[in-house]
């Protein structure tokens, strides 16, 4: 049975198909060109940098990239030498503090090694390589491994990684200075058999540039996966905090994180010893659940333990992208202002838009961004992965947002009035 939420997630998502069908002028899908330095045939897009101007991902199995959406050129990260030998899983800004250049900054792995790679210029010249060799706990989040900030003083961004098996410890690691920084670890031991990972990292901590917050789940034999977060504030242990899911206990796992640490997307059940996962958005001030909600998911949602998995969400925290499972996996970006919020199955808002092309499905999406075009138009900026000529690839879709007073012409039926309001 589901919950009566679903039926207003029935109502929102027939009104973005209506818009879906006034838009396809503003809206893309895009295939991310395969590696041209290996024989590839998969690749898939991981992170996606807050403006949704760069992603990051892996080609293949071992060729991780750059892509520069603009020209549509994937790159190879070059830093004096080092170039990444599995997925890319972080990407994000920063202002060198000597410099004051604007940096893009990639995380991911070199010869096993964590490392992250600069460019100042779109990926055609590359910084030197951050690396320590002696450093090697080497097990990555799916995406978004790195957060930062432009506004942060002394250029600091925040990368997780975490050692293998049961008792690895989980880092929350932070750079700093001017390009090649210095990086400090942050550890957080891990005991009792349990296992412990970080999906995502917010680039400050309500503000403050010298802290980060990063959430995924703690994991035992007894009660197994708990919402889990970890606030990096210098080199001592990181603090640690359980917080409640859907259920109003800690089972769930954590997906990712605002900007600024105050939102946490996640999954869990709804109701106590319950084993179906559902998408939750919760709101924090300080290290206090200041609330937690459902979000919205298709009626036909069935066949998995894991209904929705919201692997990723913007900056502001406004938006996430993930999966729905509805006997298949679907990629859905959720929109969640409170006057405006639904589920769109990217799949179905493609092919009503006359964008799908080859693509079969949309089955994921990592990582969201946002952009706004020389109307204001508000766009997400998506990428992730689908099933393209039979084979996974990686793709970056642009979504435009409906305003508030959209979906009221909609609900009027007027729809040529909307059309012609978003072309003026």
């Amino acid at each position: 049975m589901y919950p009566p939420f679903m039926k207003s997630a029935l109502l929102v998502t027939t009104v973005a198909t209506a818009l879906a069908a006034t838009s396809s002028f503003a809206d893309s899908l895009v295939t991310i060109p395969l590696a041209s330095w290996g024989a590839d045939t998969s690749n898939e897009g991981r992170a996606i940098t807050p403006d949704g101007k760069y992603v990051v991902g892996v080609s293949g199995s071992a060729n991780g990239f750059f892509y520069n959406v603009a020209n549509n050129t994937v790159i190879q990260p070059n830093g004096t030498g080092a170039i990444p030998n599995a997925a890319v899983t972080g990407i994000g800004y920063r202002t060198d503090p000597v410099t004051l250049q604007q940096q893009v900054v990639l995380h991911g792995a070199s010869s096993g090694f964590e490392t992250e790679w600069m460019t100042t210029d779109g990926g055609a010249t590359w910084g030197g390589r951050r690396r320590n060799t002696s450093f090697t706990p080497a097990v990555y989040p799916t995406a978004n491994s790195l957060g930062s900030s432009t506004a942060s003083a002394n250029g600091q961004y925040y990368a997780v990684v975490r050692a293998t098996g049961a008792n690895g410890s989980v880092y929350v690691n932070q750079g700093s200075g001017t390009w090649v920084p210095t990086m400090t670890y942050s550890s957080k031991g891990i005991s009792g058999g349990d296992t412990a990972s970080m999906n995502g990292i917010s680039g400050t901590l309500f503000g403050d540039g010298t802290k980060a917050r990063a959430v995924g789940y703690r994991r035992n034999a007894t009660i197994g996966y708990q919402n889990y977060m970890l606030d990096y504030s210098g080199s001592a242990t990181p603090t640690a905090n359980y917080f409640a899911g859907l259920a109003g206990n800690n089972v769930g796992q954590a997906f990712s994180v605002s900007g600024d640490g105050s939102t946490i997307y996640g999954m869990s059940p709804i109701v106590v010893g319950g084993t179906v996962n559902y998408p939750y958005k919760a709101t924090f001030s300080g290290t206090t659940e200041s609330s937690i909600s459902q979000l919205p998911i298709y009626s036909d949602s069935a066949g998995s333990v894991n209904l929705a998995v919201p692997y990723g969400c913007t900056s502001d925290g406004l938006f996430a992208v993930g999966m729905n499972y509805r006997g298949i996996e679907k990629a859905v970006l959720w929109l969640t202002k409170p006057d405006n919020t639904q589920c769109i199955d990217l799949t179905e808002y493609a092919q009503n838009n006359g964008i799908l092309g080859s693509w079969t499905r949309l089955t994921r999406g990592y990582s969201v961004g946002e952009s706004f075009d020389e109307f204001g138009n508000e766009y997400a900026v998506i990428t992730g992965i689908g099933l393209n000529g039979g084979v996974t690839r990686g793709f970056v879709m642009s979504v435009m947002i409906p305003e508030p007073s959209t979906l009221s012409l909609l609900a009027l039926g007027g729809l040529a009035m909307l059309a012609q309001r978003r072309r003026k």
